[in-house]
């Protein structure tokens, strides 16, 4: 093992006299410094915590993966480029262990420089936020909504492909009931059945004045003694972020009860008894709201209401007031979502931050493993390439409306690469914890088996046996 740390010493020494991780060096620690004192979001408490984090932790988390990876590849390429591994490979140290240390030694360097860097944004955003004079019940509001750790429950989602395939079935007869011809083919079928998915996301995004729309929320825990956070975005008129201006909504809770039991006569009321659940209007507001569409609102619903029925579930009704009798909408991927309290705003953020290291570990182990084998600019190059290929490969098989043979193609190429390649989309959780929603540790296992232990370790060992074979008396430099 001395020969190891030996490597990793040296490791350390060349990555600090590198002019590219210098440069990035500099990059995180203006990114440290610059971004949490000059970011003031839009004015409340609320936005400068979410801004501040969202944008600090983005930044140096994307400033330590593009700097793993080219130090993961030039440490690797630069003792062959200088023949100095030609006198380390004669003595007794295989070649195994030396593309593991310099792994740890480069991987070491960069966890350091995370933690520092986090808490550094951890310590400059709380000061600054005790700093600026903020009212007391905003400041409450962001303890219970921004600086927590809360779990998110989303609504039942909609089987979009049965009723569009419904949908289809039902033209097909009417057009058949009319007399008309209706072409059967393979290419056609796939448009209607195109049509008809996206017309069956548009009506279940629409929200229709006046006219209510329940969400059921299942697998809740039963016994809650916390509150429970409604969080919500409504659009009026079009999704999108210009042209928003206030609406009003309506929001009725289900309080359940169980039905009373009463003696029964025969073996159906028996049947009956212990089967069904109440729910009772609780309106979570006197009059409909006025509130700014196109923006988050949350609403807070007290553990005294005891909203969770037997069965882990909650309901909600929500009724479009609007005075102009538009049409409101909720994203598909941003309805309304439930949030319980789990932990703390600390330990949450050092979950995120679990989540960076574990990237970092997996991009410098990229790095290595293609500048084992390869130059420093074609190393760097497959390197970078694999992981765009991960991040279209995630935005291909994620996309909801595909017609055709060659998108249908594209999106099965698409998955397909998702065995072998590894999407940075899945370590992005930033987003997470400025909205305080917790980073779950269930999420990080995941994280750790599909893209470490499936996608990453076969590449690594791949990697150490081709280095370990490279003929290094082959490389020469004029």
């Amino acid at each position: 093992m001395k020969s190891y740390w030996a490597i990793v010493k040296l490791t350390f020494r060349n990555a600090l006299r590198s002019h590219i991780f210098q440069l990035l060096l500099l990059l995180l620690l203006l990114a440290v410094l610059v971004i949490p004192t000059t970011v003031s979001g839009d004015g409340t408490a609320g936005g400068f915590i979410r801004v501040s984090l969202l944008y600090s932790l983005s930044t140096v988390s994307t400033i330590l993966a593009l700097s793993s990876v080219w130090l993961g590849c030039h440490a690797m390429t630069q003792d062959i480029d200088n023949y100095q591994i030609h006198m380390v490979v004669t003595k007794p140290v295989s070649r195994i262990r030396i593309w593991l240390a310099k792994w740890t030694g480069v991987y070491l360097i960069h966890l350091l420089l995370l933690l520092v860097s986090s808490m550094a944004i951890y310590f400059i955003i709380l000061y600054k936020y005790n700093q600026q004079g903020f009212p007391e019940k905003e400041r409450q509001k962001i303890r219970s909504e921004v600086m927590v750790g809360r779990r998110v429950f989303l609504p039942e989602k909609t089987d979009y492909e049965t009723i569009s395939r419904q949908m289809v079935k039902e033209k097909i007869e009417r057009l058949r009931a009319q007399g008309k011809d209706v072409d059967t083919s393979p290419a056609a079928q796939e448009s209607m059945l195109k049509d008809a998915r996206r017309e069956a996301v548009t009506r279940d995004s629409e929200l229709l004045h006046d006219q209510p729309r329940e969400y059921v929320f299942r697998n809740l825990p039963v016994n809650l003694d916390k509150p429970l956070f409604l969080r919500y975005r409504p659009y009026v008129g079009k999704v999108a972020s210009e042209g928003q201006r206030m609406t009003r909504s309506f929001w009725i809770a289900g309080v359940p009860r169980l039905p009373e039991k009463k003696d029964a006569t025969n073996v159906f009321e028996q049947a009956k008894q212990g089967q069904g659940i109440e729910y009772y209007p609780q309106p979570l507001s006197e009059f409909p709201e006025q509130v700014m569409s196109g923006e988050f609102h949350e609403k807070t619903l007290p553990a005294q209401w005891k909203l969770i029925a037997p069965d882990q579930s909650v309901r909600f009704i929500y009724v479009n007031k609007d005075d102009s009798q538009e049409k409101q909408y909720f994203q598909p991927t941003d309805g309304p979502k439930l949030l319980v309290e789990v932990c703390g705003f600390f330990e949450n953020y050092m979950r995120s931050v679990a989540v960076v290291a574990l990237e970092l570990l997996i991009l410098t182990g990229i790095g290595c493993a293609f500048g084992g084998i390869l130059t420093l600019p074609t190393a760097i190059f497959v390197a970078i390439s694999y992981l765009l290929f991960g991040s279209f490969a995630i935005y291909m098989s994620n996309l909801d409306y595909v017609a055709g043979t060659a998108d249908h193609l594209g999106q099965s190429i698409a998955r397909l690469l998702l065995w072998i390649v590894i999407p940075l989309q899945g370590f992005e959780i930033s987003g997470l914890v400025a909205n305080g929603e917790i980073v779950e540790l269930k999420y990080f296992w995941l994280l750790f088996k599909g893209y470490f232990l499936f996608r990453a370790l076969p590449l690594f060992l791949l990697g150490m046996l081709l280095y370990r074979r490279r003929e290094l008396g082959l490389v020469i430099r004029k």
